[in-house]
C-alpha cells in the first residue's frame, strides 16, 4: 500500500518538457510510482482531476534563517506553493553571531533567551546542528552570509583586511561549506558586508569554488549603476570559477527605465563566454529592506547602535541628510529613489501607529520635516524598523520575469505567527504571494508556456543550489508537490493587507506530507534542512 496517491493529475515536471497525465504514488517521503494509471491502494488519494501537478515551487531568495529557532510553520510560504526556501540571501544571516549585527533578536528576546540564540549561532557548526534536528513546514536551505563572517572577524569596520583577517574569513567560509551551506552571499548595500572590495570577494569566492559553490549578490547599486553593478558580480564570480546569482535583479529609478536591458545583455554575454550567470525576482514594483539602510554606509562604520545614538544630534542629522541628497554617487538611499510619497512603513514595533503610513503622510499629521520624520522613527525603534519602498518601472520588471534566467525569490521570511487576513500592514505581498503572482503574470502576459514557467521556479533553482532529488517530477526524487489551478491562480494581497490568502493554490506536500488542504496550511511540519554535500570539487 502506497502512502500517498495522487490521481487525474497534469503532470510538469520541472524540466521544461511538455505536460502528460498521469497518477503518482508517494511511499517513504519520495515519488515510489508515475504512471497513467496506478490500480494499487494507497493510504490517502487527492483527486488531482483538472488539475497541475508540478514539483514544489523553490523560493531562490529568502530570509528566513533569522526565524529558524522559533519553530515556524512557514504557513505563508507553503500556501503560494512553495517547498523549499533557500535562505542566507543578501549578506546576512543568523550565524556567525558577531557584535551589533542581531539588533532585531535583541529587541524580541530576553535577555536569557538572546544568550541562549547567541551560543547558537556562534558558529555555523552550532548553528547547523541545531537547525538539522528540527522539523519546519516547508524545506530550508542555506547560503553563508558575507557580511557576518566580515563582522565576526572585523566589525564594523571599512578597512581592507590585514592577510591574517582573511585567511581567518576563508576559515570560516570553509567551516560553513563542510557543514553544507551552498555558497556565499553579499549584501552590497548593508553594513558591514558594504566595506568589501572585489578583490576580497574574489578570495572568498575561491574558498566556496572548492566546494562547488556559487555566489549570489545583492549588488552594488540598483539605480543608475546597475549594470556596473551586475558586470562586478560576474566578475567575482568568473575570476573564481563559479556560477552567480544577481539577486532580486531590478532597475530602481524612473530615469533609469530601459536599463534592464543591457542588464539581461550582460547576463547574456557571460553566459556565453562560460560564466553561468542566473537571476532572481520578486514580481512586484516597490522593494522592501530595513529603513536604516537608507542611511549612507559610511554612517554606520561605529555600528548601527552607535548611527542610531548619534542620530538625535541636529548637526549629525544634516550631514546624513546632505550626503542622502548630494552624494547619490556614492550611495543612492531608496529615500531619493522612492521619495517621501513612495516611502510605507511596513514594521515599526516601538511606534505601530506609523505601519501602513507613508513618510509624507505622517509628516503631514504630525507636521514635522520628513527627513525628521525618519530619524525620530529610527531612534524610537532602536533603529529597528522595515520601509517599503515604491521605486521601480513596469516594463523593466516584465522584461525580467520573462527572461528564462530568472527564477523567483521572494526577499522576505516565514512568519513566526499567523496574521489576520484583514490586518492593515505589517508586512509585503511578496511574502504571501510571489509565487501566484509570479505565474499570473506569466499566464495573462502570455510570456512562455507553463512548462517553462515551472521549469524556472522548480528545476533551475534546484539545478542552481546544487541539491540533488528536488525540482522534479520523477520517480525516487523526494515528495514536494504541487497540486494547482492555473487558470484560477491570483494573489489576493496587497500593500495594505499583505495577509490575504491566494487563490488557486489546492495541495501542497512536502516530504511525502500533506501541509496544505485547499489552499490553507494545516499546520504539519516536515520540512528539513536540506544540505549540499560537503564534497570539494
Amino acid at each position: 500500500m502506497f502512502d500517498l496517491l495522487i490521481q487525474n493529475g497534469v503532470i510538469v515536471d520541472g524540466t521544461g518538457a511538455p505536460r502528460y497525465e498521469a497518477d503518482l504514488a508517494i511511499q517513504n517521503g519520495k515519488i515510489a510510482k508515475i504512471a497513467p494509471h496506478i490500480a494499487e491502494p494507497a493510504a490517502k488519494v487527492i483527486d488531482a482531476k483538472g488539475m497541475i501537478v508540478s514539483p514544489g515551487f523553490i523560493d531562490y531568495h529568502g530570509h528566513s534563517d533569522n526565524t529558524m529557532l522559533l519553530d515556524p510553520d512557514c504557513y505563508n510560504y507553503l500556501e503560494q506553493g512553495v517547498t523549499t526556501e533557500i535562505t542566507g540571501q543578501c549578506g546576512t544571516g543568523p550565524a556567525p553571531y558577531y557584535e551589533g549585527g542581531a539588533e532585531e533578536a535583541k529587541l524580541g528576546l530576553s535577555k536569557e533567551d538572546f544568550e541562549k540564540m547567541k551560543a547558537v549561532t556562534d558558529s555555523f557548526e552550532s548553528f547547523m546542528g541545531y537547525v538539522s534536528q528540527r522539523k519546519y513546514g516547508n524545506n530550508i536551505a542555506l547560503y553563508v552570509g558575507q557580511g557576518n563572517v566580515r563582522g565576526r572577524v572585523m566589525g564594523f569596520s571599512a578597512e581592507k583586511p590585514t592577510p591574517a583577517q582573511m585567511e581567518e574569513m576563508k576559515n570560516w567560509m570553509r567551516q560553513a561549506m563542510e557543514c553544507g551551506y551552498l555558497g556565499f552571499t553579499t549584501g552590497l548595500v548593508y553594513a558591514p558586508s558594504v566595506y568589501a572590495g572585489e578583490e576580497e570577494l574574489v578570495e572568498l569566492a575561491k574558498v566556496v569554488g572548492e566546494y562547488g559553490g556559487s555566489y549570489a549578490s545583492h549588488i552594488r547599486g540598483e539605480s543608475g549603476n546597475v549594470v556596473e553593478s551586475v558586470e562586478e558580480a560576474i566578475n567575482i564570480g568568473e575570476k573564481a570559477g563559479i556560477p552567480v546569482v544577481i539577486s532580486h535583479v531590478k532597475v530602481i529609478g524612473k530615469e533609469n527605465e530601459g536599463l534592464s536591458v543591457k542588464v539581461i545583455e550582460a547576463m547574456e554575454n557571460a553566459n556565453a563566454r562560460g560564466v553561468k550567470v542566473r537571476a532572481d525576482q520578486y514580481p512586484y514594483l516597490a522593494g522592501s529592506a530595513p529603513f536604516i539602510s537608507c542611511i549612507p554606509p559610511k554612517f554606520h562604520v561605529d555600528g548601527e547602535a552607535a548611527l542610531v545614538e548619534n542620530l538625535k544630534n541636529p548637526e549629525y542629522r544634516r550631514k546624513v541628510t546632505y550626503s542622502i541628497e548630494h552624494e547619490r554617487e556614492e550611495f543612492d538611499s531608496n529615500l531619493m529613489a522612492a521619495g517621501f510619497e513612495g516611502t510605507l512603513m511596513a514594521g515599526c514595533a516601538k511606534t505601530p501607529q506609523y505601519v501602513g503610513k507613508t513618510i509624507a503622510q505622517i509628516a503631514r499629521e504630525e507636521k514635522k520635516d520628513p527627513y525628521d520624520v525618519c530619524y525620530d522613527l529610527l531612534i524610537a525603534n532602536d533603529g529597528v524598523a522595515q520601509g517599503i519602498y515604491f521605486s521601480q518601472n513596469e516594463s523593466d520588471m516584465l522584461r525580467l520575469l520573462r527572461h528564462p534566467y530568472v527564477m523567483a525569490g521572494s526577499d522576505w521570511s516565514n512568519y513566526p505567527k499567523h496574521f489576520s487576513e484583514d490586518q492593515v500592514g505589517g508586512g509585503h505581498p511578496r511574502g504571501t504571494s510571489t509565487m501566484v503572482e509570479h505565474l499570473r503574470l506569466i499566464r495573462d502576459h502570455g510570456f512562455c508556456s507553463l512548462e517553462q514557467a515551472i521549469h524556472n521556479i522548480t528545476g533551475l533553482p534546484a539545478e542552481m543550489s546544487g541539491i540533488e532529488g528536488i525540482g522534479l517530477v520523477k520517480e525516487g526524487a523526494h515528495a514536494d508537490l504541487c497540486v494547482f489551478d492555473y487558470a484560477a491562480l491570483k494573489a489576493c494581497s496587497d500593500y495594505l493587507h499583505p495577509f490575504r490568502k491566494n487563490q488557486g493554490i489546492q495541495t501542497v506536500i512536502v516530504n511525502g506530507a500533506v501541509a496544505v488542504e485547499n489552499g490553507v496550511a494545516n499546520g504539519v511540519k516536515n520540512g528539513v534542512v536540506l544540505k549540499k554535500a560537503p564534497k570539494k570539487a
